[in-house]
């Protein structure tokens, strides 16, 4: 697409420049709001710069791949970016996130009667569903591992790791209904990955 090495890296600062407007503005006219449910303590600063870094650099990567100009290394940074945010979202290291005892929640529809007659917990419930919609997307095209089982074991490995995590440090309960929903995200990210990563390929 671009004839000379010059040529890329031009268009790839004018990416990123573009890519910074569009990202303090998400940031600004979404994700400002958004965030404080999910993350604690967002009136701190730091917070607000790694929000806004994250959404910048990510649009910045989206926009190399809608152009086919990414490599692996950025590749591997939005994978990273990406796990990073499910990190700090999922465990929620703030303090005021700790539970007294960790719990275990054995139902896996338990979210039904959660979100009966509680917004709040729909929102939730749909979050857990949409959060690792990516995650296969993002293995495939960053070439980790090959085929769907093995991916489906770095996954569950990942999700196993969190609930317990949750559950060993009183971040949250160690719950089968969230791993539930969790998987039935990565399915359908998987179904929809597949003509995505074919037509990149």
């Amino acid at each position: 697409m671009f004839k000379t090495l010059k040529s890329k890296k031009l268009v790839k600062t004018l990416l990123f420049l573009v890519s910074s407007l569009i990202g303090i503005w998400l940031y600004v006219s979404f994700f400002m709001n958004l965030l404080p449910r999910f993350f604690g303590n967002m009136e701190n600063i730091e917070k607000n710069i790694l929000a806004v870094l994250i959404i910048v650099i990510t649009t910045y990567i989206l926009l190399l791949i809608l152009l086919r100009i990414d490599n692996k290394k950025e590749r591997y940074v939005l994978l990273g970016l990406y796990l990073l945010v499910l990190i700090l979202g999922l465990l929620r290291l703030d303090p005021q996130h700790r539970y007294a005892t960790g719990e275990i929640g054995l139902n896996p529809l338990g979210f039904i009667s959660d979100i009966s007659g509680d917004e709040a917990s729909f929102y939730v419930m749909a979050i857990n569903l949409l959060i690792f919609v990516p995650f296969y997307f993002l293995l495939g095209y960053a070439n980790i591992l090959k085929g769907f089982w093995s991916r489906l074991l770095i996954f569950e490995l990942f999700i196993l790791l969190i609930e317990y995590l949750q559950f060993q440090f009183n971040l949250g309960l160690f719950d089968i209904s969230d791993i539930f929903l969790y998987n039935i995200g990565f399915l359908v990210g998987y179904v929809i990955s597949l003509p995505i990563l074919k037509f990149l390929k």
